[in-house]
């Protein structure tokens, strides 16, 4: 039975959803000419400013660059010093061994935010870059949904499940998008699915439930673009606010005066 993270109840609750730091082995090393630390750090010091409560952070994958144990080490003594409630789900480029989940896979890790839960779920398939959920992974979930259907529900995972019509990205898509609809479709209390991946904002909506994606803390890619391709709009974060009614609001921050100089004839990440 998967075990509960339980964090302090009050009525409303303030979510921060950060996402695709890739942190390198070296916090001085460059990729693509940009410090993914100096995003991190930049993003982590807007949201302390701007929010100074703070209910929890979902780090929604690829953590790590370079999937070393010291990398994600360093991130967890340095996420530490928030004094803030954090977790985290693997992406295509993260360790599945080495990254620190709350629980043991193949349970999902559940955030229990009173009236709220937020699941945590891994999609990501070692030595694949697009994503999966494992078939004892969504039969877990679905036990989750079926016997917690008076809370309001958020699903964190890496991978996108829908097309965001850019085709390289979208080659590295959720690959069985229709078993998590098929699964969603029994249930109206799962509000959100929030995601990584894409490196950039988006909103669909189906069956009452919103799936967004977020700006990556690191560097940002270009929207619906055939081919691999950057964007120079600046890193980011979500705020999302939850009212104990099953009411929600959300925004993506993004940082400025914050413009360093990518190297864009990479032609893949």
């Amino acid at each position: 039975m998967t075990k509960a993270k339980q964090l302090e109840s009050s009525t409303d609750k303030i979510i921060i959803q950060i996402t695709d730091t890739h942190l390198l082995q070296d916090p001085k090393e460059e990729f693509v000419q940009v410090n993914p630390e100096h995003g991190f750090h930049a993003v982590m010091d807007d949201i302390r400013k701007n929010f100074p409560h703070i209910d929890a952070i979902i780090h929604t994958g690829d953590l790590a660059q370079n999937a070393k144990t010291e990398t994600y080490q360093r991130y967890l003594d340095y996420m530490q010093q928030f004094a803030v409630p954090f977790f985290q789900v693997p992406g295509n480029h993260d360790d599945i061994e080495k990254l620190p989940f709350a629980t043991a896979l193949p349970e999902p890790t559940v955030v229990d935010l009173g009236a709220w839960q937020i699941i945590l779920l891994n999609s990501a398939v070692t030595g694949k870059i697009d994503g999966w959920f494992d078939h004892e992974h969504l039969e877990r979930l679905n036990t989750l949904l079926e016997n917690n259907q008076d809370r309001h529900v958020i699903l964190a995972c890496h991978h996108h499940p829908f097309s965001m019509h850019s085709k390289w990205i979208d080659q590295h898509i959720l690959k069985n998008t229709t078993d998590l609809k098929q699964l969603l479709s029994k249930y109206n209390h799962v509000k959100l699915v929030v995601f990584g991946h894409v490196h950039q904002e988006s909103i669909n909506a189906w069956h009452n439930t919103e799936f967004l994606s977020t700006p990556s803390t690191f560097v940002q890619f270009k929207p619906r673009s055939d081919d691999f391709a950057f964007d120079d709009i600046a890193p980011g974060y979500r705020c999302l606010h939850l009212k104990s009614d099953g009411q929600y609001s959300t925004k993506v921050y993004r940082l400025k005066d914050y413009n360093p100089k990518i190297n864009k004839e990479i032609s893949g990440y």
